[in-house]
């Protein structure tokens, strides 16, 4: 006897009417040239052979599989219809997201049966260090994972209800609309400072990527932050030297100081050399002088960088240490290449 299991048969993607009657035509005409699979009496391949034989009183011969469980059984079918159909990018990538809840459960099955002296794993199943779960996933349905991401989100929407979702899923399996722009048309927006999703009517006036209240509170802390820069008539304070800037007395494109403090720094970074005449210490263009320059506004960067750090982290909003070391490690590199140019 040969049982159907309807959570195995809801695996495999439905052929269509067409690809349906040529499975028919073919079994008619030639027989049934790949016999069906099954595992403890249940089929796990071949359930569209088995009932046009089954209709039309055909012999339909079968090979028998094992598994070491149920969920094994459930990725081999998977992976299976990856090497036998020619399916969409779109439906490879919701067939694969199958494959996440049961590649967690094989790992941590093969992870207890490591535990307790047993070594025997399954060959259809991953191996535990071949990477992320996601990683698996997309490589599984021969796709980026960024792919998978967006597929997933399509799919998680439309099961929801969402009417966009829908047609947009329905545009992508018919070809009218690619992956991309499907998912730009009903991608949540996240808030950029807080990261968390934002709702309709939720969003700033002038950035629809920021909450309201998010971005009432940065500007708040940003104006708090530049309170002490100003004398109260409104003038900038030098951040040189600490005296206010009159109209006109800082260039337009660094205004938070003099020209003459400013023209100050620039010149003792750049010529002073007590070894020298006066007129050798007149300023002399170069490529020393362009990595001094670089350097000390590299310097100025890695200062408001960690300032703003340090303000947001007071407020809730904080980064991780990856992402912290990654900002950092950035700082660094521009350093090595500015050292770099001093070296040639």
């Amino acid at each position: 006897m040969i049982a159907i299991d309807s959570e195995f048969q809801s695996l495999i993607p439905p052929l269509s009417d067409d690809e349906y009657e040529r499975l028919e035509k073919s079994i008619l005409a030639e027989g049934v040239r790949n016999p069906i699979v099954t595992w403890n009496g249940t089929i796990i391949d071949g359930h569209n052979r088995y009932h046009i034989c089954d209709e039309h009183g055909i012999e339909c011969p079968q090979v028998e599989r094992q598994f070491e469980s149920r969920d094994a059984a459930k990725i081999w079918i998977i992976e299976n219809q990856f090497g036998r159909r020619n399916l969409s990018k779109y439906d490879r990538s919701v067939l694969a997201l199958q494959l996440e809840p049961l590649y967690a459960a094989e790992a941590k099955r093969r992870q207890a049966a490591t535990q307790f002296g047993s070594t025997v794993v399954q060959k259809s199943a991953p191996p535990q260090d071949s990477g992320k779960t996601r990683d698996k996933v997309a490589a599984a349905a021969g796709v980026s994972h960024d792919t998978i991401r967006k597929v997933k989100v399509i799919e998680n929407e439309a099961q929801k209800g969402n009417e966009t979702a829908i047609e947009a899923r329905e545009a992508v399996r018919s070809g009218e609309r690619s992956i991309n722009a499907a998912y730009a048309g009903i991608r949540p927006k996240i808030c950029t400072i807080c990261g968390k999703p934002i709702q309709e009517g939720d969003a700033y006036e002038r950035d629809a990527y920021k909450h309201r209240a998010c971005a009432n509170r940065y500007h708040d802390l940003h104006r708090a932050r530049n309170a002490g820069r100003f004398t109260d008539d409104g003038r900038r304070i030098c951040t040189i030297c600490g005296e206010p800037i009159d109209e006109g007395d800082a260039y337009a494109s660094q205004p938070s100081a003099h020209k003459r403090c400013r023209d100050m720094r620039i010149s003792e970074q750049r010529y002073h050399n007590p070894d020298k005449s006066l007129l050798e210490n007149v300023a002399e263009y170069s490529v020393e002088t362009l990595a001094n320059e670089l350097a000390a506004s590299v310097n100025d960067l890695r200062s408001s960088i960690d300032e703003s750090l340090r303000i947001n982290e007071g407020e809730g909003v904080k980064l991780t240490v990856r992402q912290t070391r990654r900002i950092h490690k950035a700082i660094d590199n521009v350093m090595k290449a500015i050292d770099a140019i001093r070296g040639d």
